[in-house]
């Protein structure tokens, strides 16, 4: 897995403006014609997200309910090289996959990582890569350093994410060195576990760099929650990948062209460093590439 070199510092720092610049990004007839005639006959793909997951994807406020974010900027430029519109639908994060299985959608983007267990019913076109992260409260220090240090503590995690599998996996292993095990407590929206921590519900909350670091830096120098920077989780990396429907037969390989396209033009970068995220690209888009289950 070959990571796009960058001279910005990694990380999310603050609130981007809304969308990215898609200008100049034009069609591919060749790649365009790689698409399932279904498609291409009715121009457009349906794709299922989960608004508030920042920066992938938000609400533009709570009065406007338009879709933007790095999902959504990146989906409108595929669309563009592909020739087609991308019509984001809302869906609870658990429902998006079983969404693509039973032809809701064509595709998934939403911040999801590509797993050899995903992989089983729905392909993936990979495009980033993250580091799992630890958000603890600046009140009270617990002093968590690796997973181990979590047994016998309350760790929040997203309902239907593979942070809950990865939890699982910790707590054998703290049962295993006779230690409690880690209590897990799930929240529907991310946002949710960041409110528990904060009240004490929870002692610790689990997901990625950006969206642990776009969260704890849009509260202010004076919020509750930090990173915790000395937490080791080992050399764990997240492959993020557009999920895509396998009865759509010469769609991933299309969007995988796109990609490739948005690439040589500098788009991809464009977009992915206006989210604050141009240290977490790829070199090359594989489909199906992940070899290791992780976060979200």
């Amino acid at each position: 897995m070959a990571l796009l070199a960058s001279g910005c510092a990694g990380g999310v720092t603050g609130q981007a403006p809304a969308s990215a610049d898609l200008s100049g990004i034009s069609e591919d007839a060749r790649l365009h014609a790689l698409l399932p005639d279904a498609i291409r006959n009715s121009g457009r793909v349906v794709v299922g997200t989960n608004a508030p997951y920042p920066p992938f994807e938000s609400f533009r406020s709570e009065s406007d309910q338009e879709f933007i974010g790095l999902d959504i900027d990146l989906g409108k430029a595929v669309g563009k090289v592909l020739g087609i519109d991308f019509d984001f639908r809302q869906q609870p994060f658990d429902g998006l996959i079983p969404g693509v299985q039973a032809a809701k959608y064509d595709l998934v983007m939403a911040g999801m990582v590509d797993t050899p267990d995903r992989q089983k019913v729905i392909d993936f076109v990979d495009y980033g890569v993250l580091v799992p992260a630890l958000v603890v409260s600046k009140k009270k220090a617990m002093g968590f350093r690796d997973t181990m240090s979590l047994c016998g503590h309350r760790v929040g995690g997203q309902t239907g994410t593979t942070t809950v599998d990865d939890i699982a996996e910790d707590t054998r292993a703290c049962a295993a060195a006779g230690k409690p095990g880690i209590e897990l407590q799930t929240y529907p929206i991310f946002s949710q576990s960041l409110l528990a921590l904060s009240s004490g519900k929870v002692d610790a909350v689990i997901s990625n760099s950006a969206l642990s670091g776009y969260s704890v830096e849009r509260q202010g120098a004076n919020g509750p929650l930090e990173i915790e920077k000395k937490f080791d989780f080992g050399a764990k990396r997240d492959i993020l990948g557009i999920g895509v429907s396998k009865k759509r037969q010469g769609l991933a390989g299309a969007i995988q062209g796109a990609l490739r396209r948005l690439k040589a033009d500098g788009s991809y970068r464009r977009i992915l460093g206006h989210y604050g995220m141009a240290d977490y690209g790829l070199n090359d888009y594989a489909i199906n590439g992940a070899s290791k289950r992780r976060q979200r």
